[in-house]
């Protein structure tokens, strides 16, 4: 089912250039972005059931799919704060009877295993973004829906060039997580620009000439940046990791006090422009590990 693919590929696309404009514009990116990829995702999981002949039981796994999806973009209460929240309580207790159903029919069957992986990619990405790993919640988002529109590697044609060996292979190494890794390939270009402005403008200063660049105060402001000077306790302070929640324009008003004029900054480079890029390399090129130990 090429077609498939080639829509799926296409939603992905649009969805994400979309978003990574919003993104660099705004540092921004609205959830209907995902939720949309989400949506397209489930009914061409439908469309594949349905198409490839599969035992119609199968629909059975949209509804723990859709739970935990949907369930991203829920802003509630836990299930157990300030007593029982009994809608998702009973959402996730009807999707644990399902998954518990479908492992006893079909836990022989490729698909059944194809189907779950999706689920375990949605914990892994939120894993990733809970220990920071995943850097934005719009990134973790659209890996978790780029996991449901993507239960198998896509396949067109020839593409990708460097083929995948086998299904436990993409069962252990999902299309959503090659994205990722590709994207973070894709990325290793920001300290490599860095490097060389910083190397042209003789601001040399390491490993802080890898991760940002110096900018005076006043060109802070207007820029999507994070200080990464600071002022404590009347002295100033480095910090390589600026922390996204942090108060720039407190930080920067206190660097003013101090005196402080040209101030080393770290770029917002939204990671959404990466994600794209490792799209198109996962569905082109495919993995790239897999060039060197084939």
């Amino acid at each position: 089912m090429e077609w498939l693919d080639i829509l799926r590929l296409a939603v992905a696309m649009v969805v994400l250039v979309a978003a990574s404009y919003s993104d660099w514009r705004t540092r921004l990116a609205s959830d209907l972005y995902w939720i949309v990829m989400g949506c397209v995702g489930l009914g061409l999981i439908t469309c594949q059931v349905i198409i490839s002949g599969a035992d119609l039981r199968y629909l059975i796994f949209l509804l723990p799919l859709g739970v935990v999806f949907f369930d991203i973009f829920w802003e509630r209460r836990g299930i157990l704060e300030n007593g029982i929240n009994l809608a998702p309580l009973l959402m996730y207790l009807a999707a644990v009877i399902a998954l518990v159903y479908l492992a006893f029919s079909f836990w022989e069957e490729l698909l059944f295993w194809q189907l779950l992986d999706i689920l375990i990619m949605f914990g892994v990405m939120i894993l990733l973004y809970q220990i920071d790993i995943i850097k934005g919640g719009a990134d973790a988002k659209a890996l978790i829906a780029l996991s449901l529109l993507f239960p198998v590697y896509p396949s067109i044609g020839d593409l990708p060039l460097i083929s995948i060996p086998n299904d436990l292979f993409m069962l252990i190494f999902p299309f959503s997580l090659l994205v990722l890794f590709n994207a973070a390939i894709v990325s290793l270009v920001v300290p490599l620009g860095l490097l060389i402005h910083n190397l042209t403008h003789g601001d040399i200063r390491f490993p802080a000439m890898l991760l940002g660049y110096k900018v005076s105060l006043s060109e802070a402001k207007k820029r999507f940046v994070w200080p990464m000077e600071r002022v404590e306790n009347g002295a100033l302070k480095f910090v390589y990791f600026p922390k996204e929640e942090e108060e720039n324009e407190k930080i920067l008003d206190d660097l003013a006090a101090v005196g402080a004029s040209r101030i080393w900054v770290t770029p917002k480079i939204p990671f959404l422009i990466f994600i794209t890029a490792g799209l198109v390399i996962s569905a082109l090129v495919g993995n790239p590990i897999l060039a060197f130990i084939g």
